[in-house]
């Protein structure tokens, strides 16, 4: 870890809420990883601190040199790691070079971050939400540099597929989060940290006169209740569109096609 370099401790700096959500409130952006899934994601990689900061109008307001001034005063950080392209404050500096000239001032060693190639394509947010809503999971994964994630909480569905030998585990979503464009999905899903094979189906199940959209998993090999349960679903590959079948036998059987291109 970069900090241990240095005898420092880890500190991550980020934000409860995307600042675009609050700068443009009429923008639809969606999170491609929630706080709790942040959280998540740091524990794993053993960073020690983490400072979720509420961006406001308030904090929308505070200039460069005092948003540094708050990071070396009150949390001690001494070197300051941004991405290559990344400005913060609302007076915005012109170059990257203003950024580090300020540290300077105030004490901070402010660090830009090389930008990470995957696919000979500069990895970045936009990019990825694009292969995302596109349905692109493998392009989107090679970007994330692990399988694109999403976590909810089962609820109650109308029980239509525990009928036809496909039962699901209807997943309630944070609203923030980007979903991925409808289809069928290969997932592996994660419950009470033990993984299962998936087949998961973001769409409004038009067989079954659907209207609402829904994102419902079947998972293979699995029969416990698990009503209340958060499901950490990783998506692998897409399998198809979703579309209408003329019969329940029909769709059943594309289900069970399905079922077997997973692993392919």
């Amino acid at each position: 870890m970069y900090s241990t370099q240095f005898g420092l401790e880890s500190l991550v700096v980020s934000f409860v809420d995307s600042p675009q959500r609050i700068l443009s409130p009429n923008s639809d952006i969606k999170l491609l990883t929630t706080s709790s899934e942040k959280l998540a994601i740091f524990s794993e990689l053993g960073l020690q601190n983490c400072l979720m900061l509420n961006f406001d109008e308030n904090m929308a307001a505070i200039t460069s040199y005092d948003f540094l001034k708050l990071l070396h005063d009150t949390y001690r950080v001494q070197k300051l790691v941004v991405g290559y392209d990344h400005h913060f404050g609302s007076d915005r500096l012109g170059t990257f070079d203003d950024y580090v000239q300020l540290g300077e001032k105030i004490g901070v060693e402010v660090i830009a971050c090389q930008p990470f190639i995957a696919e000979n394509l500069t990895v970045s947010s936009s990019k990825i939400r694009t292969f995302l809503l596109e349905g692109d999971i493998m392009k989107a994964n090679e970007l994330l540099g692990s399988p694109y994630t999403m976590q909810g909480v089962v609820v109650s569905g109308n029980q239509i597929g525990r009928q036809i030998g496909f039962p699901t585990a209807n997943l309630q979503l944070d609203v923030s989060k980007l979903i991925p464009k409808g289809g069928v999905y290969a997932v592996d899903v994660m419950f009470d940290h033990v993984l299962f094979q998936g087949m998961l189906n973001i769409g409004t199940r038009p067989t079954l006169s659907g209207q609402k959209q829904t994102i419902e998993v079947h998972i293979i090999d699995f029969e416990k209740d698990i009503y209340g349960a958060t499901l950490i679903i990783r998506f692998r590959k897409r399998l198809r569109d979703e579309r209408k079948f003329e019969s329940i036998n029909e769709l059943k059987a594309q289900l069970e096609l399905d079922k077997s291109l997973i692993n392919n």
